[in-house]
C-alpha cells in the first residue's frame, strides 16, 4: 500500500543515477526501476516479488520479479486527465486493486479498479459515496483478495471517516459504511479524521481513526472498528492515551486477529514522554485494553514510526523507532514478537536513529523488517527472522551507493523471499528513483 510519509516533502527533485553496488550477504544488489521521478514504491509478495508505483500519477505500474532483476512496467489502470493514484496493492495470486481520487465536476470522488493475475483489467467504478466529495483514499488487499479501503468524506456537518469491504470473489466493494460522526470544527478550522485500515482473510478488517494531527486541537482518543466475515464494521472503540496524532501501525492474521499498536504523539502546551500501546484480539468483538510495551521521549521523526504484522503461524510481531527527547532524529529500534496464545517477549534492539519503520511477516515464524537512519545522507537497513523463528539477524546496509535512499516499503512472497523497495535521489526529499532489492529464503 502506498503510504503518506508524514511530514515528509512530496516535491519530486532531479536525482543523479549511480551504478548499484555489490551484492550484499543476505540482499541482491539494489536494482533502480525507472529513471522518472516518483514516490513511495509499494513492496508485494506476489510474482515472486514485486513492486507497485504511480502515486499521485494517473496511472500505477507494476514490476515483477524476473530471473535476473525485475519487468519492464505493466500498466495496471487506465490514465485518466481526472484522476490520480493513491493506492495499490496485490493479493497472494497477483491480483491488483488500484484506488484514485477523481477531481471532475459535479463532485472529487473515490474509485476502484480490480486487475485479474492474468492482467484482465476490470472497470472503474466509485466506491465512495457520491452524494459529497471525498478525499485521502487508504488501502489494503489480504492474501485471498479481501480488501478494506477508507477515506474521509465531507457532508455540511463536517469531515467524517468512511470505509469500504471487497469480499473475495467480488466484482467491487460493498457499500460504504460510515464509521466516525462529523469532526467538530474548530473555528474556520475544519479537522478531518486521520483513517487507517487492514484487511484480513474471509472479508474481515479493521480500520482506526482519529481528529487530531494539529496543535490547535485537542489531544483525542484513537478509535477503532473491526468487521468479522460478514464485512460489518462493528462498534466504534475508544483507545486511550492516543496524543494528539497516533502513529499507528495495523494488521490482521489469517485466522481473524486483529492488532493495533500505536505511538502517542504530544502538542505544544501537552509534552509528555512518548509509549507504545498495543492491544489484539478477534476481528467483530471488542479488543482489550491496550498494553504499553515500552516508554520513550517525547521527540518525533518523519515517516512511521510504528509497524505491525502477523506471520503466517500467527506469530505477532511490533516493532517502533523508540523517540528520544530531540526532533527529527530517528529512535532506538525496539522489536517486540508475540507468539500464538502467548504474550510479548522483551525488545530486541536492532538500531538507533532509525526513521520510516517498515515490518511484513512471511510463512512460518519469518519476517523482514525495513527502516532507514540518516548520516551525511540517507541509507535504508533490513533485517530477516527466519521460519524456524528465533530472533531478527542483524540489520543490513541494503540501499547501496545512493546518496539518499528513503522511505523503504517490505514484502514477503508465500516462499519466503523478502522483497524491499524505497526511492533514492540527491536532495533528500519524498521523491526520486525508485529502487528495490531481494532477499532470497534461506540466506
Amino acid at each position: 500500500m502506498f503510504r503518506l510519509t508524514h511530514l515528509a516533502p512530496a516535491a519530486a527533485l532531479i536525482a543523479a543515477l549511480g551504478a548499484p553496488s555489490s551484492a550484499l550477504a543476505a540482499w541482491t544488489a539494489p536494482t533502480t526501476l525507472a529513471t522518472s521521478e516518483g514516490a513511495n514504491p509499494a513492496a508485494q509478495g506476489a510474482f515472486g516479488g514485486s513492486v507497485i508505483t504511480g502515486w499521485l500519477d494517473p496511472s500505477a505500474s507494476l514490476f515483477k520479479r524476473t530471473a535476473d532483476g525485475f519487468s519492464s512496467p505493466t500498466t495496471l489502470n487506465a490514465a485518466d486527465p481526472y484522476e490520480k493514484v493513491w493506492a495499490a496493492a496485490l493479493d497472494s495470486n497477483g491480483g491488483a486493486v488500484v484506488l484514485t481520487v477523481r477531481r471532475h465536476k459535479p463532485l472529487q470522488r473515490i474509485r476502484a479498479t480490480f486487475v485479474a493475475a492474468d492482467g484482465k483489467r476490470g472497470p472503474t467504478r466509485t466506491i465512495s459515496d457520491n452524494t459529497h466529495s471525498a478525499a485521502q483514499p487508504t488501502l489494503s488487499v489480504a492474501p485471498d483478495g479481501t480488501a478494506v479501503a477508507g477515506w474521509v468524506w465531507h457532508d455540511p456537518a463536517g469531515w467524517r471517516a468512511q470505509v469500504a469491504i471487497r469480499r473475495p470473489g467480488q466484482a467491487t466493494f460493498d457499500r460504504p459504511q460510515t464509521i466516525s460522526p462529523p469532526a467538530p470544527r474548530l473555528g474556520k478550522l475544519q479537522p478531518r479524521p486521520f483513517v487507517r485500515v487492514a484487511a484480513g482473510d474471509g472479508g474481515r478488517g479493521v480500520a482506526t481513526w482519529q481528529v487530531g494531527g494539529n496543535a490547535a486541537l485537542p489531544e483525542s482518543p484513537l478509535h477503532v472498528r473491526t468487521a468479522g466475515t460478514d464485512g460489518v464494521f462493528g462498534a466504534d472503540q475508544e483507545l486511550p492515551d492516543a496524543g494528539g496524532y497516533a502513529d499507528v501501525g495495523l494488521a490482521m492474521n489469517a485466522q481473524g486477529e486483529a492488532q493495533v499498536a500505536y505511538l502517542d504523539e504530544h502538542f505544544s502546551g501537552h509534552e509528555g514522554p512518548a509509549s507504545l500501546h498495543v492491544t489484539q484480539g478477534p476481528a467483530g468483538a471488542p479488543l482489550p485494553a491496550p498494553q504499553v510495551l515500552s516508554k520513550g521521549g517525547k521527540g518525533t521523526s518523519s515517516g512511521g514510526q510504528v509497524a505491525a504484522a502477523y506471520s503466517a503461524d500467527g506469530t505477532a510481531t511490533v516493532a517502533w523507532a523508540k523517540p528520544g527527547d530531540e526532533y527529527e532524529q530517528g529512535g532506538t529500534l525496539e522489536v517486540f514478537t508475540r507468539a500464538p496464545g502467548a504474550g510479548f517477549g522483551p525488545a530486541q534492539t536492532l538500531a538507533t536513529g532509525a526513521l520510516g519503520v517498515a515490518l511484513a511477516g512471511g510463512p512460518g515464524d519469518s519476517a523482514v523488517l525495513a527502516w532507514m537512519q540518516e548520516t551525511s545522507g540517507h541509507t535504508v537497513h533490513a533485517a530477516l527472522r527466519p521460519q524456524a523463528g528465533g530472533p531478527f539477524g542483524a540489520g543490513e546496509t541494503i540501499s547501496g551507493d545512493a546518496k539518499h535512499a528513503l522511505w523503504p516499503s517490505v514484502a514477503m512472497t508465500p516462499a519466503g523471499d523478502a522483497v524491499a523497495a524505497w526511492v533514492t535521489n540527491t536532495s533528500g526529499g519524498g521523491s526520486g528513483h525508485p529502487t528495490a532489492a531481494i532477499a532470497p529464503a534461506g540466506n
